[in-house]
């Protein structure tokens, strides 16, 4: 079990991208894309690695160099991850923006754990969250502008590697949403592993490897292509001070998160079988679907499964209360004129559906779930007007919900942290460890098998083991 001295911080490391990046500056304002993220708690992510028999002295000697070096390679070809997000204090101000500097970092800490076993945290069982705190950096609190403005000044990203000794090490990742969604995050992750991956080469040299990624899909930063023809910037800019008010945030840029150190977490592994059983149910109960796809028969059985498991763990919950279904999806080839896919920042659109209580306990909850989540994508994703055509009640709807009822979707098969190898093999566990404070689910490839899916909850634990029952009973039935 971790205590709050668990991990020994060996290092506090600022790494920068190289004194000869072509780029000594680089501002980014936000767009209307990346506005409504502006009041959100930071986003955090966590990739363990077995390394067996790995000492403090190689560790420190030969592995940390490598990664330090390549992280500050990769960092000059995405600057705004080194930058900071300036936020000023009314629209009188200006807008908010991402600006890096000449000589902007971004914080590195090197640690050691030697409290808590590795394997218990790498597992699949129930797993108290608090345990994997000490292994997750927090961004620095925002600070005032030392220019003589008023704005608040905000780190963007921070990460964490720690050594298990003689059994591995894990990457902790904190960032601010703002700064870019999933796709987005995960392209900086693939190409540090990539870079790294080459310096534990025999007879590579480093400057090569850098050269060799140079042309490698660079991220593209035209904030020009995204038009926001409704105004949407501004309107989310004027929203996010009730948003603020409504969850009593300390400032706008309140970058830490309030764990929630009384639940577990815990990772669900769906067959590339089970899954094709959940579309030939949902087919034969509902012939007529506008859409189906792994994505709405897994949501769809996780959502059902949370809806049914309020109840034997205690919990007394009406049939005529809405349950709410939300999810993200990426529009970057939808936008008009298209996006490219390496378009870095946010570009996501708002899928929200909802059903009561009781239809989605009963025999049809399933595919109740899985047509009404498939209509959602269908009506969100039919033409480009309607990708957000309501965008001005997204904000504002979350005021107006009970927050327990609502079951969100973090992360996608699509960004697959099982495939980031830094140069020591592939990760043995990967872990959204925001969907603690989130009450997301998350969703990603599986370690297993590359048609397998891996999904993440994080619940108290009475809650926890009433759906694990329910999850896998659901499966064992099909």
């Amino acid at each position: 079990m971790a205590t709050p001295d668990a991990v020994t911080v060996l290092k506090h490391s600022l790494v920068s991208p190289p004194s000869s990046a072509a780029a000594t500056e680089m501002s980014l304002p936000l767009t209307f894309l990346d506005m409504p993220w502006l009041h959100f708690s930071p986003i955090q992510r966590l990739v363990l690695y077995e390394v067996p028999q790995l000492s403090r002295a190689h560790f420190i000697e030969h592995i940390i160099p490598k990664l330090e070096h390549s992280l500050s390679l990769t960092l000059q070809h995405f600057l705004p991850l080194a930058g900071n997000l300036i936020v000023p204090s009314n629209s009188n101000s200006g807008t908010p923006e991402i600006r890096y500097k000449n000589g902007s970092s971004l914080a590195l800490i090197i640690a050691e754990c030697t409290t808590t076993d590795f394997n218990y945290l790498t597992a699949n069982h129930a797993r108290n969250c608090r345990d994997f705190h000490p292994l997750i950096p927090e961004l620095k609190p925002s600070t005032e502008d030392d220019s003589g403005s008023t704005a608040r000044i905000t780190p963007v990203l921070a990460l964490q590697v720690t050594l298990f000794p003689d059994c591995g090490m894990s990457i902790g990742i904190s960032n601010h949403h703002t700064v870019g969604d999933a796709g987005s995050i995960f392209g900086f992750m693939k190409t540090w592993a990539a870079l790294s991956s080459k310096f534990f080469e025999d007879n590579i040299d480093r400057d090569d490897a850098a050269a060799t990624l140079v042309s490698y899909s660079p991220p593209c930063y035209d904030r020009t292509m995204i038009k926001d023809t409704k105004g949407l910037g501004s309107i989310f800019w004027d929203q996010g001070v009730v948003f603020l008010k409504l969850f009593q945030h300390e400032s706008s840029t309140d970058t830490t998160a309030k764990p929630m150190t009384k639940k577990v977490r815990r990772s669900f592994v769906i067959s590339r079988n089970n899954i094709e059983k959940l579309k030939s149910l949902a087919l034969q109960k509902r012939p007529q679907l506008v859409h189906l796809s792994s994505f709405t028969v897994i949501c769809a059985h996780v959502w059902t499964c949370l809806v049914k498991c309020r109840g034997p763990s205690g919990e007394q919950v009406g049939e005529g209360e809405v349950e709410h279904f939300c999810c993200l999806a990426d529009c970057r080839g939808r936008m008009d004129p298209p996006l490219p896919s390496n378009y870095f920042g946010n570009c996501q659109t708002v899928i929200r559906k909802n059903e009561k209580n009781g239809k989605l306990i009963g025999e049809e909850g399933f595919p109740i779930a899985v047509e009404s989540i498939g209509e959602g994508i269908h009506q969100r994703l039919k033409n480009n007007d309607s990708l957000f055509d309501d965008a001005d009640t997204w904000l504002p709807g979350i005021a107006g919900i009970n927050l327990d009822r609502v079951v969100s979707v973090a992360g996608s098969p699509r960004y697959n942290y099982y495939n980031l190898d830094f140069g020591w093999g592939k990760p043995k566990k990967f872990e959204f460890i925001s969907i603690e404070t989130s009450g997301a689910i998350s969703l990603s490839g599986s370690r297993e098998s590359d048609g397998d899916i891996e999904v993440g909850l994080s619940l108290s634990k009475p809650r926890m083991d009433a759906f694990t029952a329910i999850f896998n009973n659901g499966l064992d039935s099909l």
